[in-house]
């Protein structure tokens, strides 16, 4: 069933956040307010002329345009080229999947997974931006690829719930890739720590 990835995994992330986190760290209040509502707009759509579409996406895609708001010139200019490009490959793949689905050897979420981290992992090197990047250019995408479906006379509800799903497990891979990043840059400090110490015993022996 659809959303139920998205629904399932949101509410481990609030829970979390919400009994786990200290209430000192910045956003808190604010990601658990847009975090919910995120996923009450969700089951809410929007109808605009011949396209229609959930509210949830068009909420998170407001909220992140609030936010940036602060960044430098060339850093906004930075983050929507990025968001071009992630839009363009999510589209691109869409229609791929639609219109040649016999090379897709594995699940389409699964490759589309892969595909997308993989590029925005090139892009980027800072995990807030990877993460603005990835949700802008999955709402943008998806506008896109349904445009064209409805331009073509086929039915396409833009920001499903199957949409959800997919932005959820590419979030969500995105997030497990920053987790190993910082377990690889706490081993690698730790065994520099442990090589100096027993530098600094050697040459104090000598």
């Amino acid at each position: 069933m659809d959303g139920i990835l998205f629904y399932w995994m949101s509410w481990i992330v609030w829970v979390i956040v919400m009994f786990f986190i200290p209430k000192t760290v910045p956003f808190r209040f604010d990601f658990l307010f847009h975090l919910l509502a995120v996923m009450v707009l969700a089951g809410y759509k929007l109808e605009i002329s011949f396209l229609s579409m959930h509210m949830s996406g068009l909420y998170l895609f407001f909220i992140l345009c609030v936010y940036i708001r602060k960044q430098s010139i060339f850093k906004i200019m930075e983050l929507i080229s990025g968001c071009l490009i992630v839009t363009l490959a999510y589209a691109s793949f869409q229609l791929f999947s639609l219109l040649d689905p016999i090379w897709l050897i594995i699940k389409p979420s699964y490759l589309l997974c892969l595909f997308l981290n993989y590029l925005i992992l090139l892009l980027f090197k800072n995990w807030k931006h990877r993460l603005f990047v990835l949700l802008i250019g999955l709402i943008m995408g998806d506008i896109i690829y349904a445009v064209l479906l409805v331009y073509h006379s086929l039915p396409y509800v833009a920001l499903a719930f199957a949409w959800h799903d997919d932005a959820a497990l590419v979030l969500g891979a995105n997030i497990v890739w920053r987790m190993l990043e910082l377990v690889g840059q706490y081993i690698y400090l730790s065994s520099q720590s442990k090589l100096s110490t027993k530098l600094r015993k050697e040459n104090f022996n000598q």
